[in-house]
């Protein structure tokens, strides 16, 4: 019988616990239903990047059930978004020249913060997104250019990830 109960103890006690366990993704009633998107603020060196992670975050956000993306009078909360850091590094040599690279990896780095009124949700949270760019025709600001909408994008999807992740 003391077997029976302690089978039966664990297993609420087992119940209990995961009962407020979700996996990744998992929608969450959250706390206000519009965000307002202030433009971003871009403190690095990323080519035209601020406008692109804007329009990608709006996009990203009007795509998520249940959340819209709202003027600033009309919205339940404020999204602020800063790109912090953006760097290029050497990700793979040329074969007829190791000195110079056939690949970069380009980094974005920014900071969100979301607010409902005078309540902050979350402070400067940490997101970030990479994309290597191969120099394969020796045009790496062409390459850069046309990479930079894939990168904000990424990013943009990593921002509405943390606005909707908030637990």
């Amino acid at each position: 019988m003391r077997a029976l109960n302690l089978i039966f103890l664990c297993l609420a006690l087992f119940v209990g616990a995961c009962s407020n366990y979700r996996l990744a993704g998992t929608p969450i009633d959250l706390p206000f239903r519009s965000v307002y998107v202030k433009p971003v603020r871009n403190f690095s060196y990323a080519p035209q990047a601020s406008n692109l992670l804007t329009n990608a975050i709006s996009d990203a956000i009007s795509q998520t059930p249940k959340i819209s993306v709202a003027n600033k009078s009309e919205a339940d909360a404020v999204l602020e978004v800063e790109i912090t850091d953006y760097q290029k590094r050497p990700y793979a040599s040329r074969q007829d020249d190791t000195a110079l690279a056939a690949a970069y990896k380009i980094t974005a780095y920014a900071e969100c913060t979301l607010s409902m009124g005078s309540r902050t949700i979350f402070s400067k949270r940490k997101v970030k997104s990479e994309v290597i760019i191969y120099d394969s025709q020796g045009d790496f600001l062409g390459a850069e250019y046309q990479n930079m909408p894939v990168l904000m994008r990424d990013l943009g999807m990593k921002v509405r990830d943390a606005v909707i992740g908030i637990w």
